[in-house]
């Protein structure tokens, strides 16, 4: 496996990990502003899921634009992407209850061949921008002590959404992952 296929693959298994152990949490610590930051009683969410897709990849797209460049996603093959495509994203189990479900999308940029990524300045940007939105901002561990220097941000929204941001040598990472809801 290369490099930068090990440190995508890596920042897919950390997007798993945070929904998988609950680091999103309902009521999280901050939402858009003028939100309804009241869960429902069951601490799902009430929009339907064209309105969690819609959300979910508007975020992920903020961010995009924010950084610029080519954005590919997670699908066999990869394809660029297209917040206007939404073909190919599904629903998966979110970890409260087991039968609510939840849109995960996650995109990566890779460096360029023979010039890799000063990873820190684009976590001071995305930092900043979250912060200019009211976001508090958490991060997972100091950077890698390892030649990547990668490192994580992240932001948790009501009822188990949230935004994260992987920087390092040879890539960079976006994951949002919607609210959680349950449908008929």
């Amino acid at each position: 496996m290369t490099p930068t296929r090990s440190i995508r693959a890596a920042l897919i298994m950390i997007a798993a990990l945070i929904v998988m152990t609950g680091c999103f949490y309902p009521g999280g610590t901050m939402t858009n502003p003028g939100d309804d930051v009241l869960s429902p009683p069951n601490g799902l969410s009430t929009k339907t899921q064209d309105q969690l897709l819609d959300d979910t990849l508007e975020q992920v797209n903020d961010l995009v634009q924010l950084m610029g460049g080519e954005w590919l996603d997670d699908g066999v093959p990869p394809r660029v992407f297209d917040p206007i495509n939404r073909a190919g994203w599904a629903l998966q189990a979110c970890d409260m209850p087991a039968t609510s479900e939840q849109y995960s999308i996650t995109v990566w940029q890779d460096a360029a061949p023979g010039s890799p990524i000063d990873p820190y300045p684009p976590v001071a940007k995305v930092r900043a921008y979250w912060e200019k939105l009211g976001y508090t901002i958490r991060q997972i561990g100091p950077p890698s002590q390892d030649v990547t220097k990668g490192h994580s941000i992240i932001v948790d929204l009501p009822r188990k959404a949230g935004l994260s941001f992987f920087a390092s040598t040879e890539v960079l990472g976006i994951s949002a992952y919607s609210e959680c809801g349950k449908w008929d």
